[in-house]
């Protein structure tokens, strides 16, 4: 079987001959591409002529083996001198200042949507500049904090010696931080490194060791970008920020120094007593939240209607100072199909409050749940989490007055998200909430849904800041690449697509989310003139006459014109005219969306 294959879901020409395991592929056609950048005459094919080498229509590339020599001597961009990394030292915010500076500044600069794809619609119109000021504020205050709350933590480290503690589940590296306060015992923070990431090269996991060293062909996930997780973390809380979803806890990049990071030696001197090292770890700080409990143990504790069959289900009806007939629409449509009850689930649940205190499912802690859950749908389609599971969103209780309990999710462990292309391999990687029973999901979205995001994600303002914003955090990797970065870019556009697409229709839901054609939105460069030509541009071309010249290509009429040469001129004796050599026009780049359908399928949709 031949080891090429056709890509029809990330290549501009769908006919392109590459190989299968791709990533590989693409990282020596961007050496191969920055080296015909640079020296284009260099690179050029022998007899291959200057028309050919102006034509869009490339040649076939030539197939990728690992020991290619061109691969070894590709030669590399050095940074410019007059930049500066401009990291944080308290934060440990790191920033592109490498190879690929200039190209991020290029890309970032100019970055204004001419045509787009995200049609607003008249009845969701746009937030105003007042709201977005409003916004602006808030964010900057939690950002503040958070600095704050981080050069709290190094300062434990460094000068109290409250040392990182490992976290023994999780299938990566991870800790939990701690702040200067002595009498504190919660962590304030977790973190996690870089180098132990799940795929990372300095995994803890024995699990995820042999399966790197014994199961290469079969090891990590081929639509990620190999050691991006903390950059994705962080980048899923930005973006849970630019949706104002409030479900990811505030995560950035951060750097932090301690003795109990895993050190790599254990494994080569088994039973002897290495004395420990102090390393400086790169990775993705996230706040850590307080009384929230994982939802598996949640629905363990208190399943939802349906969700088991050997367990009877009923609703508990509300109080009579409630008034069911302004109860909203999903919510009714989901509690009238069942028989009511006095309880659903009479668990207690433990708190520092009452211990006695009761959590049962109503119709109004369903319809809480309900609206949560479809922030989380939303927020981890267009991120395209791989890996939602039960384990890695959590659920809080919290009492009110009158008896009444409210409900908020969070969603942590977002590593595995923002792939460069859709997986196409072996693993689709579904959602885990597709799991949870039909009655919820069932459901068109509601209302609230709707109003609160297409008008956030059919501005184009608000597309035109998030790349910026974007692509601010992605460059701050060492190994930072605009080519990946453009199809990461372009699979979340396209999954935003498709939610805008569905919450146009209010007879759709999760189910017709998930089971829409997968797309991408590619953004394609174009040239337009910064502002309108002239006047006296326009005045000069009418009042030029076409001469009857040997040489001139026009073929002239047949029919003499009755009307002679500069007759409607001679009301002007100093007509204006302008020099295109003195004034060029000034053009700017531009965007225009572009929508592409990506037909490819995994081998296993079920997992």
């Amino acid at each position: 079987m031949s080891n090429e294959a056709y890509q029809h879901d990330h290549t501009v020409n769908p006919h392109q001959k590459i190989v299968v395991n791709s990533y590989d592929w693409l990282q020596f056609r961007d050496e191969q591409d920055h080296c015909k950048s640079k020296n284009p005459i260099t690179h050029a094919s022998p007899g291959v002529g200057s028309n050919a080498q102006n034509s869009d229509i490339a040649e076939a590339p030539q197939v990728f083996h690992p020991s290619y020599q061109s691969l070894v001597n590709v030669p590399s961009e050095s940074p410019r001198p007059d930049q500066t990394s401009g990291s944080n030292p308290a934060v440990g915010l790191l920033h592109n200042a490498e190879d690929k500076a200039s190209g991020q500044e290029e890309e970032g600069s100019q970055y204004e949507i001419q045509y787009s794809v995200f049609r607003p619609l008249h009845a969701y119109p746009t937030k105003g500049l007042a709201y977005e000021q409003l916004r602006r504020k808030e964010e900057q205050e939690q950002r503040e904090n958070f600095n704050h709350l981080v050069s709290d933590c190094i300062e434990a480290v460094e000068t109290f010696g409250r040392e990182l503690e490992r976290i023994q589940t999780g299938s990566s590296g991870s800790y939990f931080v701690y702040g200067t306060r002595a009498d504190e015992s919660v962590p304030v923070g977790v973190f996690k490194p870089k180098d132990e990431e799940p795929y990372g090269p300095f995994s803890p996991k024995w699990t995820k060791w042999a399966h790197r060293t014994f199961f290469p062909c079969l090891f990590g996930r081929s639509c990620l970008i190999p050691n991006l997780g903390y950059i994705c973390e962080s980048a899923a809380s930005l973006l849970d920020r630019r949706l104002e979803t409030h479900l990811v806890p505030y995560t950035d990049t951060a750097s932090i120094e301690s003795f109990n990071f895993y050190d790599n030696r254990k494994k080569w001197v088994l039973g002897y007593n290495l004395q420990k090292k102090k390393q400086k770890k790169l990775g993705s700080f996230q706040l850590f939240l307080k009384e929230y409990i994982n939802a598996d143990e949640f629905f363990h504790k208190y399943p939802l209607p349906g969700m088991y069959s050997d367990v009877k289900h009923s609703f508990h009806r509300k109080s009579s100072g409630e008034d069911i007939n302004h109860k909203p629409e999903t919510t009714r449509n989901l509690t009238d199909e069942t028989e009511p009850s006095k309880q659903i689930n009479s668990s207690p649940i433990s708190t520092e409050s009452e211990e006695n205190s009761k959590f049962e499912w109503t119709e109004s802690s369903l319809s809480q749940f309900r609206l949560e859950l479809e922030k989380l749908i939303i927020l981890d389609y267009i991120m395209r989490n791989t890996d939602r599971g039960l384990d890695n969103w959590m659920v809080k209780l919290i009492k009110l007055s009158n008896n009444k309990w409210r409900l908020k999710l969070a969603a942590i462990d977002n590593g595995l998200s923002f792939p460069w292309k859709h997986p196409d391999e072996w693993r689709l990687y579904p959602y885990g909430w597709l799991y949870l029973p039909l009655q919820l999901l069932a459901k068109p979205f509601s209302e609230q849904m709707r109003s609160h995001f297409l008008p956030i994600l059919t501005s184009t303002n608000w597309w035109e800041e998030s790349y910026q914003e974007f692509l601010a955090l992605f460059s701050r990797d060492q190994d930072f690449n605009v080519r990946m970065w453009k199809k990461q870019w372009a699979v979340l556009k396209g999954q935003a697509f498709n939610v805008v697409e569905t919450l146009k229709d209010p007879r759709q839901g999760p189910l017709e989310l998930v089971r829409r054609t997968r797309c991408q939105v590619i953004d394609e460069k174009m040239q337009v003139p910064c502002c309108p030509p002239p006047v006296s541009i326009f005045k000069n071309a009418i009042d030029e006459p076409i001469g009857s010249y040997s040489t001139s290509p026009m073929v002239l009429p047949s029919t003499p014109s009755t009307i002679p040469f500069h007759a409607h001129n001679q009301s002007n004796s100093n007509p204006v005219y302008y020099d295109s050599t003195l004034h060029p026009f000034a053009n700017k780049t531009v965007i225009a969306e572009r929508l592409q359908i990506v037909n490819s399928t995994p081998v296993f949709t079920w997992c």
